[in-house]
C-alpha cells in the first residue's frame, strides 16, 4: 500500500471532488492507497504566495475573467464526475473552525473520514455554513465525534497551529488544494488524481 498525503480546505469545490470520488471508488487506481488526509486553510497559502501576513483580509487572486471560468467548470466538473452539489450558502463559509477541529483529530490520531465527509456534504450539499459552531456539532454527532471536542478545538490557540501547519506545507511546496504528494512528488487538483495513479502504477511496475 502506497501513502498519499492529501491537502485539502473544506472550501475548495475541488477538494470536495476528490473526496468525493476517492470516498465513491468512482476513482479506482489499480495501486492501494494509503490515504492520510491534512486540513489546511486556503487563505493561509494565499497570503504565504503573496507575501502577505497569514490572516490578511482576503483578496480575490483570480482575474474577472478566470473567476467567470471558475464558477462555469466548477458546475461542468460535478455534472462530469457524477458528484452532487448546489452552491454554498454564504458563498465563503468561514472553514477556519471546521479544519481546526479536522487538524485535532489529525494531530491525536482519530480516524475521522465520516466528519469530513459530513462537513464535506454540509456546505456542498446542504448549503449550511460550516462556520457556524451548531452545524459543526450537528456533523460531529453524526460522525461520533465529541462535542467537547469541537468546543476545545476552535480559537486563537488551534487558529494559529492551522496557520502553523499550512506554513510547515508551504515549505514543502504545497501552494493549493486539493494537493497529493507521494515520493516528494506533489500533484496539484482534483484533475491531478488520474496523474497521480498513473505514476503510482510506473513505480510499481
Amino acid at each position: 500500500m502506497v501513502a498519499v498525503d492529501a491537502y485539502y480546505d473544506f472550501r475548495s469545490p475541488y477538494a470536495y471532488f476528490a473526496a468525493h470520488r476517492i470516498r465513491s471508488g468512482t476513482f479506482h487506481p489499480s495501486v492501494s492507497i494509503n490515504w492520510r488526509w491534512l486540513p489546511v486553510s486556503i487563505d493561509v497559502l494565499l497570503n504565504l504566495q503573496a507575501n502577505r501576513p497569514d490572516w490578511a483580509p482576503y483578496s480575490d487572486p483570480l482575474a474577472a475573467p478566470k473567476r467567470r471560468n471558475f464558477l462555469t467548470d466548477v458546475v461542468r466538473s460535478a455534472e462530469y464526475y457524477s458528484v452532487p452539489i448546489r452552491p454554498p450558502n454564504p458563498p465563503r463559509s468561514n472553514s477556519i473552525p471546521a479544519l481546526c477541529v479536522a487538524l485535532t483529530l489529525t494531530q491525536e490520531g482519530v480516524e475521522h473520514d465520516s466528519y469530513r465527509n459530513a462537513v464535506f456534504e454540509a456546505l456542498w450539499q446542504k448549503q449550511l455554513d460550516i462556520g457556524d459552531l451548531n452545524i459543526l456539532f450537528d456533523c460531529a454527532k453524526r460522525s461520533g465525534v465529541s462535542r467537547s471536542l469541537i468546543e476545545t478545538s476552535v480559537g486563537p490557540e488551534a487558529k494559529e497551529e492551522l496557520a502553523r501547519v499550512t506554513r510547515e506545507a508551504y515549505e514543502l511546496g504545497v501552494f493549493g488544494v486539493p494537493s497529493f504528494v507521494s515520493g516528494g512528488e506533489l500533484f496539484f487538483g482534483n484533475d491531478r488524481l488520474d496523474t497521480l495513479a498513473w505514476r503510482l502504477e510506473r513505480i510499481r511496475n
